[in-house]
């Protein structure tokens, strides 16, 4: 697999406190970068084996709280550098001003 393909299977940043963790995914479409957030518990079963799931007891929702509002700065942080990227390679793709292009020129 190559490094682009790896690196889209892989979360953007994760959050973690004990057994909980919050995934951030970016995604670029058509419309700019869109993020997204996945929270999961990790437990052992009966068995000893480790499984993953969404269900979030009620001792563990102000963590769980904790853990959304830092993927929240995170990706809040994340949309300001996308903002600067996109206006730099604004700048790199607009003509100077001086120069006239073809529209100033007719």
């Amino acid at each position: 697999m190559n490094d682009q393909l790896q690196a889209e299977n892989r979360p953007f940043d994760r959050h973690r406190d004990g057994s909980l963790e919050c995934a951030i995914w970016r995604k670029e479409t058509d419309k700019g970068v869109m993020y997204n957030t996945e929270l999961k518990r990790s437990y052992r079963d009966e068995s000893g084996e480790w499984h993953k799931t969404t269900s979030i007891p009620d001792r563990d929702l102000l963590r769980a709280a904790r853990l959304q509002e830092q993927a929240y700065g995170t990706i809040q942080k994340a949309r300001e550098q996308d903002r600067m990227h996109y206006v730099q390679r604004q700048k790199e793709v607009a003509p100077p001003e001086n120069q006239p292009t073809q529209d100033r020129m007719r």
